[in-house]
């Protein structure tokens, strides 16, 4: 996965919203809302305003809108100070700036080993 930030592949602005599956080569930026399956092995932007419900697979996330639901990350989870990520959360890095919330199970692990059963 590249560093920073890739080429947008997709913009959904406010007012806009989309029910269903979502799958994104690069960068998908959401400032509307989307219900359903997010997949992609690189960036989504929730960006304020921006709701994301459902089953979230990406490289990496960052969030200054909402999200809910399952979240798996393989790189990092970043929710800025008007974040809120009200999900479970499968992600080796996590940035929480001042403000930001995250209410949820957290689960966290380095890409190169595998998650240890709970017990």
């Amino acid at each position: 996965m590249k560093k920073g930030q890739g080429t947008l592949n997709g913009f959904l602005d406010q007012g806009c919203a989309i029910r269903g599956d979502v799958v994104f080569a690069d960068l998908l930026r959401v400032h509307g809302q989307v219900n359903g399956t997010v997949s992609s092995e690189h960036e989504l932007l929730v960006g304020e305003g921006g709701v994301v419900e459902g089953e979230i697979t990406v490289g990496r996330l960052v969030v200054a809108g909402t999200v809910k639901g399952t979240v798996r990350v393989s790189d990092r989870l970043m929710v800025h100070g008007t974040g809120r990520v009200l999900a479970e959360v499968f992600a080796p890095m996590l940035i929480v700036d001042e403000g930001g919330v995250l209410e949820g199970e957290v689960h966290m692990t380095r890409p190169d080993k595998p998650a240890e059963p709970s017990t």
